[in-house]
């Protein structure tokens, strides 16, 4: 890219005057007398007050960026005072991110049961993620595929799974069982 080389000494050139500056101001603050450790120590200070003050800069920098992006996305809106607020778009794209999160597998932890719990489902094509998302979890929670879209297994069902099924409008094309007596469900690979 036209400008690299010139980049690059000039940047090189900046970090060895700031050496240098930091340097003499260990110097200075260390005083008179003052021994190799002391100002060494008063060094290592300064450049790690240096570097602090980089990185916050390269954080805020990175920030603004962000924000800059969003604007440009028309997600959120930013009114004559510097206020920001979302878009229409920002909010459609907030309800959709929020829908995505719910089913989110890393909420869900396996916890055993004595019983034994089948779910199955039949959920229509439009909500072909959020099938493939139920899935996920139903392994998370220690189900087992017997057949197409029945899982089976000695697993305790959480409130937060069904909470959230009912969010999503899923819950009525879910069915929940505990069976109490095993029937045929023994000879199953792992449920006795």
């Amino acid at each position: 890219m036209r400008g690299d080389n010139l980049y690059k000494i000039l940047n090189f050139l900046e970090d060895r005057c700031l050496d240098q500056v930091n340097f003499w101001q260990a110097v200075f603050k260390s005083g008179y007398g003052a021994s190799i450790g002391k100002l060494d120590y008063e060094h290592r200070k300064i450049v790690q007050q240096n570097k602090t003050k980089e990185r916050e800069r390269i954080e805020r920098r990175r920030f603004q960026k962000y924000l800059s992006n969003l604007k440009q996305d028309g997600l959120i809106l930013e009114n004559s005072k510097g206020e920001l607020a979302l878009s229409l778009s920002g909010r459609l794209k907030l309800k959709k991110l929020q829908k995505e999160r719910l089913l989110a597998p890393a909420h869900y932890k396996e916890t055993k049961n004595d019983r034994v719990t089948i779910i199955s489902y039949d959920l229509p094509l439009r909500f072909n993620k959020e099938r493939n998302k139920l899935r996920e979890i139903l392994r998370i929670l220690g189900f087992r595929l017997v057949h197409q879209s029945v899982w089976v297994g000695k697993v305790k069902v959480p409130a937060n799974f069904i909470s959230t099924l009912k969010k999503m409008n899923l819950l009525r094309y879910v069915e929940i069982l505990e069976v109490t007596k095993s029937g045929s469900l023994k000879d199953i690979d792992g449920i006795k």
